[in-house]
């Protein structure tokens, strides 16, 4: 997917580092990355646990999308990582004052932004971080060109918007801001969401942002305060890329491209949420990053997810943006005196999975699978797929049976045919749901080894047990 956007970022690069990509691309941050025939059966066949039984190690786990390597591991890979890549002095503060020239870490980020067609881009340590410094900035930038007075900052998101799940309101707690909730919030209930799962929800839609930065809706209401704005308080709209709280759904691709060209009607930024987005750029089909990231004002990106960093996200846009987000990273308590571990790892990672058609053969790989499940009579009568269809390598599944008794069934199975088919399972407390629980499947470096046969006969024996209970 990437290949011609790395090519293009090696042009002009130190001959040190030129000589030392061919190492690179074949060395090991995660142990299971070598896929060399030699290593491929034992790759596939071990997962790594907490456990010393060596019986657990030999489980062919079909939902593990990621194996990590030891604390001690894990540090000696970054040290040989500092080597391939010629990292030979550590950032300070962010280097802010040096260049691609002098510092890894600004060579780094001028490397990303290329590859996503953006002027510039800053490392932070959390997608948090980076997400509530790109609210503050356009939510500035919008109060000064419109001469507002108001105290309501207020910002456009899905539903399931990360930030409204999982950060505890930090938008509203940490920026003062508002969250403005597309599509029909009559159900909206967060604890819901969060333990039942959103089964069939839609992505975001270009008419839900009509709906409400049309100059015609002025009865709109925020949470989490219930305040009572008009489109003209809204600053960015957000869209998360793919949705991973409902299966990796993507938006329509002409959907997004209506969405930015409303945006810039409306004088809103368009930021784009792409925790997932190397998943979202394969699953709308795009060769290179940078038609993805396009329509976007502002992107966030997450080295590790399908990256595999040990932890690492980057904020993506013109330089007079970035310029200012240097600064609120510095307000925010995130310009570390180094950022080295973190950094390094996050580069490694980027350069050993963003490239040819890595994202491309996980989504293939899922939908291949995914294909031959939903034909089977059996499978389909314990479990139910959002989406049918998988969009991206990632989908989310539903199963028509109570925790206890899926754990049991999936216990038999492992222990009968040495196939994990699902480790991680979270109850639906819903008593009118027709599931009793559920669970999130990914394709990553780790999973993506395993041959198809194994998945079929993981799901054909699990549902053979689970309809006996």
């Amino acid at each position: 997917m990437l290949r011609s956007c790395l090519l293009t970022t090696f042009v002009g690069t130190a001959a040190s580092l030129v000589a030392s990509t061919s190492g690179l691309l074949l060395g090991s941050f995660h142990s299971h990355q070598t896929t060399s025939p030699s290593r491929r059966t034992n790759t596939i066949m071990r997962a790594k646990s907490n456990s010393n039984n060596d019986k657990d190690k030999a489980v062919i786990d079909l939902q593990l999308h990621t194996i990590r390597q030891s604390p001690a591991e894990t540090l000696a890979s970054i040290s040989e990582a500092c080597k391939t890549l010629g990292v030979e002095s550590f950032d300070v503060y962010g280097d802010y004052q040096s260049n691609s020239q002098l510092s890894y870490l600004r060579q780094f980020e001028s490397e990303v932004a290329r590859c996503f067609g953006k002027d510039d881009a800053v490392f932070c340590l959390s997608g948090g971080m980076a997400q509530s410094i790109a609210l503050m900035i356009h939510a500035k930038s919008h109060s000064t060109a419109n001469n507002d007075s108001s105290d309501v900052r207020a910002f456009a998101c899905h539903p399931t918007s990360h930030l409204l799940l999982h950060e505890n309101d930090a938008y509203s707690e940490l920026l003062g801001m508002e969250a403005l909730i597309t599509g029909s919030t009559m159900d909206f209930d967060i604890d819901n969401f969060k333990q039942n799962g959103c089964y069939g929800m839609a992505p975001m839609m270009l008419s839900d942002a009509k709906d409400i930065l049309s100059s015609e809706n002025d009865a709109l209401t925020t949470y989490p305060n219930q305040k009572s704005i008009t489109c003209n308080d809204i600053s960015t709209l957000m869209l998360e890329l793919p949705h991973r709280e409902i299966g990796g759904k993507l938006t329509p691709w002409d959907e997004v491209q209506g969405m930015s060209a409303l945006c810039k009607e409306k004088g809103v930024k368009f930021h784009c949420d792409g925790a997932r987005i190397f998943e979202g750029s394969a699953g709308v089909g795009h060769e290179a990053l940078a038609q993805t990231a396009e329509p976007f004002d502002s992107v966030y990106i997450s080295f590790y997810k399908g990256v595999g960093a040990v932890s690492g996200a980057m904020l993506l846009g013109d330089s007079e943006f970035i310029a200012e987000a240097r600064v609120w990273l510095r307000r925010f308590g995130g310009n570390l005196y180094s950022v080295l571990p973190y950094a390094v790892s996050s580069w490694d990672g980027f350069r050993k999975n963003c490239r040819d058609d890595v994202f491309m053969e996980r989504r293939r790989k899922l939908a291949r699978v995914i294909d031959v499940l939903n034909a089977d009579s059996h499978v389909q009568s314990i479990v139910q797929f959002d989406p049918a269809v998988p969009q991206t390598s990632m989908i989310h599944g539903y199963l028509k049976a109570s925790l206890d008794d899926c754990k049991r069934a999936l216990l038999t199975v492992e222990q009968s045919t040495g196939i994990r088919v699902l480790m991680r399972l979270n109850k639906i407390t819903d008593d009118e749901s027709p599931f009793g629980c559920r669970f999130e499947w990914s394709m990553g470096t780790s999973n993506v080894l395993i041959d198809d046969g194994h998945f079929i006969k993981g799901w054909q024996e699990f549902s053979r047990v689970l309809e006996e209970f």
